[in-house]
């Protein structure tokens, strides 16, 4: 059947055997069929292979070519494999563990040459340009329980995302706390020294910086929190540029007592310090320790 007008023109959805599919000639992408037949037999063929009958009786795979690759390495079923799905057991989710000849779910559709090799190209190109938010991708995968079985992702995988996150929550605190750059100061004209009490111009005096103004000219601008780890949750703390400064130089002086210890993690020890003196204050002797506030502080923990 020739195609009428531009695009495809959509004819059906069939189940068709293996031996009926012909590849696209000359298909440049190489993936990765293993992997796409551990997911089939995992979770079964969840999406069609998009196919052009090309009206000569030849039906040519533009989407899927190594989705049929993976039926045809499966064979003739059964398989004897099973998979677990929690405490149970299934059969392989393509043959079910019965009499299976290869075959496919198919889009047929009917198109010109020119867009059968434009879906083709498309097809492959768009899996490499996609990024991840790999916060959320963590999330995904450790929400299946340790199992990760037709994924596409091992064990190893899920430990590198973790570790990249954790490292990346790091420098960002970092960063966040660099020494910010001198601030640009305006000029002050001297009175003339015959006048030393002339009055002061009378422009009004800057004021502290709040939270709906502008860094000044030359200041770090802190850079924007990591996502915080599963498991975990972010607090923001705002200060003056000058508390800021001081807070990250009494973490700097912590970590070299504790270098195992993050920013938040020396940052509660802190507050609990600080609470088991203002505790104190109700003892009857009001006296605490220096064992008492090691302890508070975590630092006799080896």
């Amino acid at each position: 059947m020739a195609p009428t007008e531009t695009g495809v023109t959509h004819l059906g959805t069939e189940t068709l055997p293996l031996h009926e599919l012909t590849p696209y000639p000359g298909n440049a992408r190489r993936g990765d069929v293993p992997t796409i037949l551990e997911s089939l037999c995992r979770n079964g063929q969840y999406r069609s292979l998009v196919v052009r009958d090309e009206g000569d009786g030849r039906l040519v795979v533009l989407a899927g070519n190594h989705t049929l690759q993976a039926l045809a390495a499966h064979g003739p079923g059964p398989c004897g494999l099973t998979v677990k799905v929690g405490e149970e057991e299934r059969p392989c989710a393509v043959c079910h563990g019965e009499p299976w000849e290869p075959s496919a779910r198919c889009e047929l559709i009917t198109c010109d040459d020119d867009t059968a090799r434009r879906i083709v190209l498309v097809d492959n190109r768009s899996h490499e340009e996609g990024t991840y938010d790999e916060q959320a991708l963590v999330e995904l995968l450790a929400g299946l329980d340790e199992d990760l079985t037709g994924t596409g992702y091992s064990d190893a995988d899920l430990e590198g995302l973790l570790s990249v996150l954790e490292d990346t929550e790091e420098e960002g605190l970092e960063e966040a706390y660099e020494e910010p750059a001198p601030r640009s100061r305006p000029e002050t004209q001297q009175a003339p020294a015959e006048a030393p009490a002339a009055a002061a111009p009378s422009t009004t005096s800057p004021q502290a910086p709040n939270v709906q103004q502008l860094p000044a000219e030359g200041a770090a601008t802190p850079a924007p929190a990591a996502p915080a780890p599963p498991g975990h949750v972010q607090m923001l703390l705002t200060y003056t540029p000058e508390d800021r400064d001081e807070a990250a130089r009494l973490v700097d002086a912590v970590r070299e007592l504790l270098p195992d210890a993050s920013t938040s993690d020396i940052v509660l020890r802190a507050l609990r310090t600080l609470v088991a003196v203002l505790d104190s204050k109700h003892a009857p002797d009001a006296v605490v320790t220096v064992a008492a506030l090691i302890k508070a502080a975590g630092a006799d923990r080896p």
